[in-house]
């Protein structure tokens, strides 16, 4: 793959304004990533603005950010910048439907940021490398292009997403590349220990009740190789909490013994949403695949226009099908 890191650092340095973006519904990986490309862009007297549809998850609501945060498409439409960032996208359409709509109407190129299989390579520019442990690590090496520290408010960012998307440096995604960029980033002055309470030290009582609501509702299926819980709109409603409150619960549905996939599927306004994480050879990614789904091998997510029972009902069946080769 050609290193297209030293292309995107010239148009930073030829460009003045940028739009950055990221998926819908973003994770550690993607706060992360477009806080330390923020930051980055401000360090070189660039001029960054970041739209995010579904705005900054409230655990994440400590981030820090250099410049405005647009959520809706009125403020989007004021955006005319000289390039657009989008960020841990599997695919455009990922960004939301504001975005993924001016992304077909603007002349602005486009760079495309990623470490996910299979992506289009829908930008003028793409980095995308299936390798790296997380978009953040990609970040990272355009940082390098400019020789400029992990410190401060672009190291914590650059550390959050690293750290998210390798389940705090536990699963096989993490790299040796990604200890080395925690280490300067550590070198740098961020204390692990202070990011942690920001990351974990907030839980409402009401965030600590559903949590034990749902380990009581645990349901196991396909001969005791999958764990996964239902999630309700209405559950949510009830319990006066949000999907981000217990987004990592999935992490210890894998932990049961003997499961070799955990699942969550969540309600939407539109259907069905599920998330499925697994352990070393089993590949989530082809399952999540064969229903319109993406992601990595251990970790995947598919929406579903399907009911909540009827789309537990497909995925069990098509990850039992799966498995069942697997073994074969």
């Amino acid at each position: 793959m050609p290193n297209v890191v030293p292309q995107i650092a010239q148009a930073i340095r030829d460009d003045e304004s940028f739009l950055l973006t990221a998926h819908i519904g973003p994770d550690g990986d993607a706060i992360g990533s477009v806080s330390a490309l923020a930051w980055l862009l401000t360090k070189l007297d660039k001029k960054p603005v970041v739209f995010l549809e579904s705005g900054l998850p409230a655990y994440l609501d400590w981030v820090e950010l250099p410049c405005a945060v647009f959520t809706t498409a009125e403020e989007l439409a004021t955006c005319k910048p000289d390039r657009i960032i989008v960020m841990d996208c599997g695919d455009a359409e990922r960004s939301g439907d504001i975005m993924f709509d001016f992304l077909s109407r603007t002349e602005a190129p486009v760079i495309n940021i990623d470490h996910h299989l299979h992506n289009p390579m829908f930008g003028s520019i793409n980095l995308v490398d299936t390798a790296s442990s997380s978009t953040g690590e990609l970040i990272a090496n355009i940082v390098d292009e400019f020789g400029i520290a992990y410190d401060g408010f672009l190291g914590e960012g650059l550390y959050l997403a690293i750290s998210s998307d390798t389940g705090r440096f536990a699963f096989n995604s993490t790299t040796a590349r990604s200890h080395e960029i925690a280490s300067k980033i550590i070198n740098a002055g961020l204390k692990p220990g202070d990011f942690n309470e920001k990351l974990d030290s907030d839980w409402s009582l009401n965030k600590i009740k559903l949590w034990a609501e749902l380990f009581a509702h645990i349901k196991i299926a396909v001969n005791g190789k999958v764990a996964y819980l239902t999630l309700s709109k209405a559950l949510f409603e009830r319990t006066g909490t949000e999907y981000s409150d217990i987004e990592s619960i999935i992490n210890y549905l894998r932990k049961i013994e003997n499961v070799d996939i955990a699942m969550t599927v969540r309600e939407t306004d539109s259907g069905s949403k599920a998330s499925l994480r697994s352990h070393g050879a089993v590949d989530v990614q082809k399952m999540a695949a064969s229903l319109g789904g993406g992601g990595h091998k251990n970790a995947a997510g598919i929406s579903l226009d399907l009911p909540l029972e009827k789309a537990v009902e497909t995925l069990l069946a098509t990850i039992a099908q799966n498995l069942v080769l697997n073994e074969a």
